[in-house]
């Protein structure tokens, strides 16, 4: 199985550069067929029975199957493996340029063969309460996808200096946030004017990218599962920020003054430097 310094070999300094500049990079075979294995029993176990964030993305009348679950890992294990043991914190302490790295909670995409539902454009940090510019998400996909199936990250959108309004993908429904926050922008009803990331993708690589890229991902036409995890990361610049709106997922009991590092071991384990 492949160590910390066999997966931060994997990583160069074109991959670190690409990340800050672009918002999102795509990592080739940094992990490990073992937590690959890992990651589909823990998504086959929370299919059969999810926890209360589980959602049925898709409509009643939609093709396909579009499934969500956070917070997995405060009662999966094979998911609590992945993110606290796997090559997560690793590859976030190198694009990060981060000396200390927390976990912060994880997520999991499902759409089945046929499935029409589009995974809507948005930026992932406002719905967290966390501010930072060294916040990463990490896409794992499961099974391989085409570029048109996969995540898609519009390229710079992390600089744009603007914060979209979060929207709850069920129902489609903005949540109550006041009116700094600007209406995503429909990259598919223009997609000239904008320049997109995609990348054809293996289980064993990675796509990342920074807390404030617009991103989204088509629905599943293809004949063969897409099931991706997603796992967020928080290197030394991230603090409490209250947002002005409920959240969801919503992060429960967080009691921080605004602009402080969230601490709590048991709630955002260490896992940079390793134990």
């Amino acid at each position: 199985m492949m160590t910390d310094t066999d997966i931060l070999a994997r990583i160069g300094e074109a991959d670190v550069a690409a990340f800050g500049d672009d918002g999102a990079v795509r990592l080739r075979g940094v992990v490990d067929p073992h937590w690959i294995d890992i990651l589909k029993t823990g998504t086959e176990k929370v299919l059969a029975a999810p926890g209360k964030y589980g959602r049925t993305q898709s409509k009643p009348d939609d093709p396909g199957f579009f499934f969500t679950e956070y917070f997995m890992c405060d009662y999966q294990p094979e998911m609590r493996r992945y993110a606290l043991d796997g090559p997560g914190g690793t590859i976030a302490a190198r694009l990060l340029r981060s000396e200390r790295v927390r976990f912060f909670y994880d997520g999991l995409f499902v759409k089945e063969p046929g499935t029409e539902r589009r995974s809507d454009w948005h930026q992932d940090q406002p719905y967290y309460p966390v501010e930072g510019r060294q916040v990463m998400v990490l896409w794992t996909p499961m099974d391989a996808a085409p570029a048109e199936v996969a995540l898609q990250v519009v390229r710079g959108s992390h600089l744009w200096g603007k914060a979209f309004t979060p929207v709850i993908f069920s129902t489609e429904q903005a949540l109550e946030f006041d009116e700094s926050y600007g209406e995503a922008p429909d990259v598919d009803a223009d997609p000239d004017a904008y320049d997109v990331l995609s990348w054809d993708v293996e289980p064993g690589d990675v796509i990342a990218f920074q807390g404030m890229a617009l991103h989204g991902a088509a629905g599943n036409p293809t004949g063969g599962r897409r099931r991706a995890s997603q796992t967020t990361w928080l290197g030394d610049d991230a603090v409490f920020a209250r947002r002005p709106g409920t959240l969801e997922p919503h992060f429960e009991d967080l009691d921080y003054p605004d602009g402080t590092p969230l601490t709590d071991d048991s709630a955002f384990p260490m896992v940079w430097p390793r134990a």
